[in-house]
């Protein structure tokens, strides 16, 4: 060896002994208990059917957020640390994977106090399920009925959660046909050697029965009548758990309780007519509601209302409201009679005053709107309304005018409206699955200053594509004209389209026709479209990317698909109980002249 090169190595030897290792890899029980040990990291490896994310959710012991970096690093309890390590391996068995072992290292840094965890994950193959049996007691011919698919399959990995479900789906499918008395019990044998299960669930169904009379306990100032005639069930009719829960879900959509319970009243054996009992806790018929909020748009928004959920009995409801914003000032007052006519029937009035500030006109409204709403189905729900307002218009530049035309600045507008809805989806703030279509159609003219007639239809639709990604797509279409003089159209029912809930990366109503100075023209035909993909970023954390569409021609009866105008971006989502905050970036492939090349979107709740 050369004398250089050993002159080296003995530097590199004393620099080492200069600057002492500061982390030493221990045990728990070597661990000095006196001190205040913070955790610096946790570390998995070997984990390759779960991730570092899944296996962090299980245990208790966490480290510090990176981005609050301002707080101190959480203390690392070793009790708790032990009863994670259980945990995790309580995880994997849960999940199939039985016999995997789990070890950590501790490494110590003595100065700071601080503890990196590594815990290694030895796996092993998953066990299979390699039988399922189910019997059925007493009549034999209920086999035959029986579900034809449970959350458990032969030659898949026996998961604790499809296991546990399969029993509650065999309870379930018994309840709804009639069987209030059924009894289930499931077992299972796991050999861990040959990595198999066999499953096998038992079922005593009872006797097939119907509904009895209803109890109602825990009324204070609530007639009990309101509560039955909520019901969808009624004496005589076979037993079904699902009308329970639907009876469930009409009940507390009242608002006039906090709690509602509807079971089996308690009775000796297995009696064919099963008698109900609904238990209710009452909860304040008023409320006041405060709301604040900014979006990109209206910026600035409050709202505040009043509610009556019992105003003068019958279950009648009661709102007074004040809302601004820059956009749109409101003050509206609204009665809705429930079981009007019949009992899936609901009759409303409405009174309100609302003006609006676009870049158009200015608009002044004051409004009375008798409305019936029926109630079809779960999913299918139909109105029809007959609105009665006066509206004046101020601030229309001469070249709106120009463009237009002769303009209606204030009249009276009479005349019906009707629509419907049909909603398949799963959540109403944030859906993953199913659809939203709806028709409207408004008719001005009977004994009005306006004639004009305005049609809408909106399909959205939702689906798990896999991978945690949910692909939404929407498609709008409008048609509207006068009857007669084109001034018979006011200005405000005309269609417009570009903005945070239209046409993302265009500034509001931005995309289609304009006036000389840049307002917005509207038209009498309108096409709409989105396609987007959402999926999961970080726990409440989501994040999308979207391709929008639209136009807008001045025809009647011209839907604008050759003239169709794209717009692309990517956005975030926020979880809250109040429905997702969103933000949006978007870039129109071709911005209208004098309009940025990119927009920013920002509101609560989604957009379609």
């Amino acid at each position: 060896m050369r004398p250089l090169s050993k002159t080296i190595i003995a530097l590199i030897i004393s620099s080492l002994m200069l600057f002492p290792e500061r982390a030493s890899a221990v045990l728990i029980d070597a661990l000095d208990t006196t001190r205040q040990w913070k955790v610096e990291a946790i570390e998995f490896s070997g984990n390759n059917t779960f991730s570092a994310d899944e296996l962090s959710e299980v245990m208790s012991t966490k480290t510090r957020p990176w981005y609050r970096v301002w707080e101190d690093r959480p203390p690392f309890d070793p009790i708790t640390f032990q009863n994670d390590l259980e945990k995790l391996q309580r995880f994997y068995e849960s999940k199939g994977y039985y016999g995997t072992t789990i070890t950590y290292d501790l490494d110590a840094d003595d100065p700071q106090s601080r503890i990196t965890a590594r815990i290694t994950i030895q796996e092993t193959p998953p066990v299979l399920i390699s039988e399922i049996d189910v019997e059925v007691s007493g009549d034999r011919s209920t086999e035959a009925a029986l579900p034809k698919e449970l959350p458990v399959k032969r030659g898949a990995i026996f998961r604790e959660t499809e296991y546990q479900q399969g029993e509650q789906v065999l309870r379930t499918f018994f309840l709804e046909h009639g069987y209030a008395h059924v009894k289930t019990e499931r077992k299972a044998e796991v050999n861990v050697d040959e990595r198999r299960a066999s499953i096998r669930y038992s079922v005593e169904p009872g006797p097939i029965t119907v509904f009895g009379t209803t109890e109602v306990k825990g009324t204070e100032t609530v007639d009990p009548e309101i509560i039955k005639r909520e019901l969808t069930y009624h004496a005589g009719e076979t037993y079904s758990q699902s009308k329970i829960s639907e009876s469930r879900d009409k009940l507390l959509a009242l608002d006039l309780f906090g709690s509602v319970r509807i079971a089996p009243a308690e009775t000796q054996g297995t009696p064919t007519v099963v008698p109900m009992e609904i238990e209710i806790a009452e909860k304040s018929h008023r409320e006041i509601r405060l709301g604040v909020g900014w979006g990109t748009e209206d910026h600035f928004r409050t709202q505040l209302e009043w509610r009556h959920f019992n105003w003068l009995g019958d279950g009648r409801r009661l709102s007074i409201t004040g809302r601004y914003s820059s956009i749109a000032i409101r003050g509206a007052i609204d009665l809705v009679q429930p079981h009007f006519l019949t009992p899936s029937t609901r009759g409303a009035l409405n009174w309100s005053y609302d003006q609006e500030t676009e870049e158009t006109y200015l608009r002044n409204v004051g409004r009375f709107a008798p409305r019936l709403e029926q109630q079809f189905s779960r999913a299918l729900t139909g109105f029809v309304l007959y609105r009665f307002e006066y509206d004046k218009l101020n601030k229309i530049d001469s070249a709106t005018v120009d463009a237009l035309g002769a303009i209606r600045r204030k009249g009276f507008l009479s005349g019906p409206s009707v629509g419907m809805v049909w909603n398949t989806t799963d959540n109403p703030l944030n859906p993953k699955k199913g659809e939203i279509v709806t028709f409207g159609f408004d008719y001005a003219g009977w004994g009005g200053d306006f004639n004009f007639y305005k049609m809408t239809a909106e399909g959205k639709k939702y689906i798990d594509i896999g991978w945690q990604t949910i692909f939404a797509s929407r498609l709008k279409l409008g048609l509207a004209d006068s009857i007669g003089s084109d001034e018979n159209l006011p200005l405000f029912e005309r269609f417009y389209s570009g903005g945070e809930k239209s046409v993302r990366g265009y500034v509001r109503r931005h995309l289609g026709p304009r006036s000389s100075i840049g307002d917005p023209l509207g038209g009498l035909s309108l096409v709409e479209g989105s396609l987007e993909l959402r999926r999961p970023i970080w726990k409440e954390l989501s994040g999308a990317v979207f391709v929008d569409f639209g136009q807008v021609s001045k025809r009647a009866f011209d839907l604008p698909f050759a003239d169709v105008q794209f717009s692309r971006g990517f956005g975030v989502n926020y979880t809250t109980p109040i429905g997702p905050l969103s933000l949006y970036v978007g870039f129109p492939v071709h911005p209208p002249h004098g309009d940025r090349s990119w927009q920013i979107n920002f509101s609560i709740g989604t957009f379609f």
